[in-house]
Formats: structure tokens, sequence, C-alpha cells
């Protein structure tokens, strides 16, 4: 294999480190192709009624949605997300804010930035 791969590198006048370096990118990228390709076949989520929202794949209900505002985790009931949702599709930002701080504690400036961030998700 040495021998090939000296043969190779000075046939193309390359130094054989960079004949190592070049199989090793394309065994990577190949690998890399093989192993995307496996994931497209076998998706782990599935789109729901919302093309912008991915739901896990699970048997059991969700005891609820995870946010991460401001480094925090704040879990939040699906009902509760969805009435959100349902809250901004109808352009009624401001009652949706209002329901998210109710229900998660959060304060303003953080219940606006999730709030803009699912419409941008949503529209």
């Amino acid at each position: 294999m040495c021998e090939t791969i000296d043969a190779i590198a000075g046939s193309l006048n390359l130094p054989t480190g960079i004949v190592y370096l070049l199989i090793g990118l394309v065994l990577g990228l190949v690998l890399g192709w093989i192993l995307g390709r496996q994931r497209l076949a076998s998706p782990s989520v599935e789109l729901g009624d919302s093309p912008s929202i991915a739901h896990a794949v699970s048997d059991a209900k969700p005891a609820g949605v995870s946010l991460v505002v401001n480094g925090k985790m704040v879990e939040v009931a699906p009902a509760v997300m969805e009435e959100v949702q349902a809250l901004i599709m109808g352009n009624q930002k401001i009652e949706a804010i209002k329901r998210l701080r109710d229900e998660s504690g959060l304060n303003l400036a953080a219940a606006k930035a999730v709030v803009e961030s699912l419409e941008k998700a949503i529209h």
C-alpha cells in the first residue's frame, strides 16, 4: 500500500503526507455522505400539523415543551404552546406574550423574544 501511495505522490509531485491527507479527506467525505443518507432514510422526527415545528417521535405524551431562554430551561405545557401559536397565527401577538408569561413565569422581554421567534418560524 505504501508503495502505491509513494507512486501516486511521485506522479503528482506531491509530498506523501499530502496524499495521505487527501485520501483521508475523501474517505471522510464518503463516510459522512453515507451516514447522512442513512439518517435521511430513517428520520428520528416527524412533522406535525405545522410544517415549521418538528415533534419528536414518541409513544408517550410529552410532559411539556422545553424552551431555553437566556441559558435557562423553561417548561411549558403543550396545550399552552398550541394556544400561543394560534394567537400568533391570529395576529394577536400581545395576547400570545401575555399567555406565555402567565404560564412560564418569563419576564416581558424574554416572552416577547420567544413569541417573535415563533412568529418568524410560523410565517
